[in-house]
């Protein structure tokens, strides 16, 4: 979905589709308005609300939890893989060059994960750890689980046993790394009950990712390693029933996902349905690079919301929109200007102009299929919506219960 603030995306898109669907679901969101909403409407999931801000108030019903890579890190190989998350998600648009420091950023990374996690210590405790450069007990921890000859502990000493400026490159970086849990509202969401994962998606419950927009920058290491946590999870229990639908507002300032394409590409196929929102391909590209440009085609459906002002995007979309035939009748007149004959041809002129998708037509959404087909969609809030009028009537006797 493409569109500004408040041109109907949550309203006529997400909260119906997460007041109609089955499957577990994760929402991201810059405000409390969606949770406190499914909160009050679907009784019949558990909602959950995921806040590495500390700012947002808790709703009735609403159970807190919290994130922490050090889960995936207990094994070797997912402590490699979250080291890369931390990796990816530090830079700032993914085309750019991994460099030799980040790089080796990673590889220390990876098995002091991974002992932390072996040794039951907490996520800000290792943050410490970085910062201060003081790990040798850590090296310790792996020789005792793994013995001398495992590749984490080989990669410990390599990356240790560099030459002194270069070590202490590689450490800043990785301590570069870690700056998003250095808040104590940080640390504390890394300390809440963590999701269970299988109780999460068989029950088909909701999670929700709040995220204030001036506590992005800190809070995105761990939204995006947690929704990644839950993506792999679905990925590996697809073949007992497990299904996600990811609806992400704000996309790319809330949960700039370094993996996006291959999720919509190949998620679909394992489980996993993604709901993506952005104001206009602009923040794609600032976020992805060039590989924004593909997002429209990676989709099989698009929806573009009125009042997009970006102009790469709307003539993207007029370009997709490709172009047709249309009848032009041409009348013949006499020298007195009286019609005498009608004879009509062909004009090929765009299907859709720029300006046409940007203004758009009240109450409706310009919807671009997987073969580029377009046609304009009528856009129905959940709460003006007859088939969902049960949900909103229990909203709204919540709400008076609440306020007696």
């Amino acid at each position: 979905m493409l569109g500004p603030t408040r041109s109907g995306k949550t309203s006529s898109i997400i909260i119906p589709n997460l007041l109609m669907t089955s499957d577990a679901c994760v929402v991201t969101s810059t405000k409390d308005d969606v949770v406190t909403t499914m909160a009050r409407t679907r009784r019949d999931v558990a909602t959950l609300l995921f806040d590495p801000s500390g700012t947002v108030a808790t709703p009735e019903g609403v159970t807190r939890v919290g994130y922490t890579p050090l889960r995936q890190a207990q094994r070797w190989d997912g402590a490699v893989l979250v080291a890369r998350t931390l990796l990816d998600v530090s830079r700032r648009n993914v085309e750019r060059a991994e460099d030799h420091w980040s790089e080796r950023a990673g590889a220390l990374l990876a098995p002091l994960l991974h002992a932390a996690a072996l040794h039951g210590e907490p996520l800000g405790q290792l943050a410490t750890r970085v910062d201060e450069r003081r790990v040798d007990d850590l090296g310790d921890v792996l020789v005792a689980h793994h013995g001398d000859h495992h590749a984490s502990v080989a990669t410990l000493r390599g990356v240790l046993a560099t030459e002194e400026r270069e070590r202490s490159s590689i450490w800043s970086t990785a301590a570069g790394l870690f700056a998003g849990l250095r808040t104590d509202a940080a640390r504390a969401a890394s300390l809440e009950p963590l999701v269970d994962l299988d109780a999460f998606l068989a029950g088909g419950h909701h999670l929700h990712v709040v995220s204030p927009s001036r506590h992005q920058a800190v809070a995105t290491p761990l939204v995006v390693g947690l929704i990644d946590e839950i993506v792999h999870a679905t990925y590996e229990r697809h073949r007992d029933g497990g299904r996600l639908l990811l609806a992400l507002d704000e996309l790319a300032n809330v949960a700039p996902l370094p993996r996006l394409t291959s999720i919509v590409s190949e998620g679909g196929g394992q489980g996993v349905v993604t709901l993506a929102c952005l104001q206009d391909l602009s923040q794609a590209r600032a976020r992805w690079g060039a590989g924004a440009d593909g997002l429209l085609s990676l989709f099989p459906s698009t929806l573009v919301f009125p009042g997009i002002a970006d102009r790469s995007t709307l003539e993207a979309v007029e370009r997709l929109g490709g172009r047709e035939f249309v009848a032009s009748p041409t009348v013949h007149r006499d020298h007195r200007g009286r019609a005498r004959s009608l004879s009509s041809g062909w004009v090929e002129r765009t299907r859709v102009t720029a300006s046409d998708v940007a203004r758009g037509r009240p109450g409706h959404a310009l919807a671009l299929s997987a073969t580029n087909d377009l046609r304009w969609v009528a856009l129905t809030p959940y709460y003006a919506d007859p088939l969902l009028t049960r949900h909103h009537e229990r909203s709204r006797a919540l709400s008076r219960d609440l306020e007696r």
